[in-house]
């Protein structure tokens, strides 16, 4: 999954439709957005969240800093990603890192222990996705130990992604 960095505008009550407008024109000039959903700006590095940050100042915009993870495109996802994620007008998938942890199985392990192993990891999967032959999982950050428990049992051992 790759970093993101979602900043997200407390716009103020009662001001004209023009307003955002207005915000949106000066980020136009200043920085490169990779995304953007409802009141939130997405960008790929510090330096353009700088730059919008800068922004941001310049209009009196309060605004909160969030690290997300961009999914694949082939991600599957499943019904619990809305309560850890969402999905951008551009129709990207966003999960919010700090709710998150993602890992493969360790190419050592059986692959008839795996096949056991991921069904039943799959009722606390939030999504998953091939990378680099691998398929990754990713859950709820609280589930780390139950997944390792769930390896172990299966005589699997699970490698944490970055």
């Amino acid at each position: 999954m790759e970093p993101k960095i979602g900043l997200m505008m407390d716009l103020p009550e009662g001001k004209i439709p023009g307003f955002y407008a207005q915000i949106v024109k000066a980020l136009a000039g200043k920085v490169e957005l990779f995304d953007r959903d409802k009141e939130m700006l997405i960008v790929s590095n510090e330096e353009q969240q700088l730059a919008a940050l800068d922004v941001m100042a310049h209009f009196n915009i309060e605004t909160n800093l969030m690290k997300l993870r961009l999914l694949p495109d082939d991600a599957e996802l499943t019904d619990l990603f809305s309560d850890y994620g969402f999905t951008s007008r551009a129709e990207h998938n966003y999960l919010y890192d700090k709710l998150v942890v993602q890992f493969r199985f360790a190419a050592d392990s059986p692959q008839a222990e795996i096949d056991q192993a991921a069904l039943q990891i799959e009722e606390h999967l939030l999504a998953q996705y091939q990378a680099q032959d691998h398929t990754v999982y990713v859950v709820d950050r609280q589930l780390e130990e139950l997944m390792q428990g769930i390896a172990k049992a299966y005589r699997c051992r699970i490698e944490i992604l970055p």
